[in-house]
């Protein structure tokens, strides 16, 4: 009787924060209005505003790409309509929302594993009051939609609805290219005994998984043509985004900018990335090792990725909470590296602001600041790995 009276207890608790810090978001929304108007710098992200013009778009019935730089999925535009309809702020509390679900979805993977009420409460806190996930997502950020198709196809995975699981992976990487490469960590994660063969459920994820993916495709493409593909894929491989960010390659394309794409340049920045990724998903590819790593895929990708801008930070952040009971790390290591990836950030926002508001040519600056972001980030990365035991 006390048992099931402290897990009621337990329970609303969690409610308690869910509904609290939903609150906190809405409070952030409804700041963004006020910051907007009378700020220089805007609040809301400048892709939140895209995202409304591409679903106005959609209720004149013309194509969601007819709106310049709109590259996402055409109906996320559709999602989005009630931004129209009902009011601006729709998508941004729509997005809170899905951040709710997600913390309940950590709460739910965590449930699964050997550690206590609390430990599982404080995992769950730490994406519910992140400061990033709650800028980033009462900006307008769409992220948060693709971090919830990624957690719930863990989720699924997890509780062996292989077919569903492959359906919503196909989904996820039809919204967002970043969930692509979790695919070998989950195929590798349903192997039994023979590694070259592919098993059952290896068959109902892949099979599963394409069908989703060629169903959406062949339904975008039937509706918006090859504009579709190109905006929403291509483009993505074919992109070269000169201005300044995080990635240490950002000054190479920078001043290459105007030069012929290059494959040996190509080559050379995603090497490196793609050998660790093959490594760590063969390395990690136990089922109970999965969480763990997509969480250290999601930042291999990050940081060696040509592009790299805060939102990034969403993709590994919202497994770390998964992953945190198994990560056997002293405090006082664990607030000396979170400390180093806030000041190395902060060093790179600072340059970064001389450039883009003070003109100071800051661009060697830049440059190095961001040689030290991927430094302490590796640290971070190579620390993480050495003290995980799960």
């Amino acid at each position: 009787m006390m048992n099931i009276i402290r897990t009621k207890i337990n329970i609303s608790s969690f409610t308690s924060h869910c509904l609290l810090a939903f609150v906190v978001r809405l409070i952030l929304i409804l700041y963004a209005n006020f910051h907007d108007k009378y700020f220089n710098v805007p609040y809301t992200d400048v892709d939140y505003k895209v995202f409304t013009d591409a679903a106005r778009y959609v209720i004149e019935q013309r194509s969601p790409f007819e709106r310049h730089t709109y590259r996402y999925s055409p109906f996320l535009a559709w999602f989005l309509t009630p931004n129209i309809i009902l009011h601006k702020d729709f998508g941004k509390i729509l997005f809170s929302v899905i951040d709710i679900l997600i913390a309940i979805l950590i709460k739910n993977i965590l449930a699964r594993q050997k550690c206590n009420e609390t430990l599982k409460d404080l995992c769950a806190f730490l994406w519910l009051y992140n400061p990033l996930t709650l800028v980033i997502t009462t900006r307008g950020n769409a992220d948060s939609l693709a971090v919830f198709l990624v957690t719930l196809t863990l989720d699924l995975l997890q509780r062996d609805k292989v077919v569903l699981a492959g359906l919503l992976h196909g989904i996820s990487v039809h919204f967002r290219l970043y969930p692509l490469m979790f695919s070998l960590p989950m195929f590798l994660s349903l192997c039994k005994n023979n590694r070259f063969l592919p098993n059952k459920d290896q068959w109902k994820l892949m099979l599963s998984c394409a069908f989703s993916i060629v169903t959406l495709t062949i339904t975008g493409y039937y509706l918006y043509g090859f504009k579709f593909l190109y905006e929403s894929f291509l483009y993505h491989l074919v992109r070269k985004d000169a201005r300044h960010n995080f990635s240490i390659y950002f000054y190479m394309l920078y001043l290459s900018a105007n030069q012929s794409p290059d494959i040996i340049q190509k080559i050379v920045m995603f090497l490196p990335q793609l050998l660790l990724l093959l490594m760590s998903s063969y390395y990690y590819s136990e089922k109970s090792k999965l969480p763990f790593a997509m969480f250290i895929q999601a930042i291999i990708a990050v940081i060696y990725n040509p592009v790299i801008t805060s939102q990034y930070f969403f993709w590994f952040l919202s497994l770390l909470p998964l992953c945190l009971p198994n990560i056997k790390m002293s405090f006082c290591r664990s607030v000396c590296l979170i400390c180093s990836w806030i000041l190395s950030q902060a060093v790179w926002l600072l340059t970064a602001y001389m450039l883009e508001f003070q003109s100071f040519n800051s661009f060697n600056f830049l440059w190095i600041s961001g040689l030290l972001f991927f430094a302490v980030n590796v640290k971070i990365l190579v620390d993480i790995i050495h003290h995980y035991n799960c």
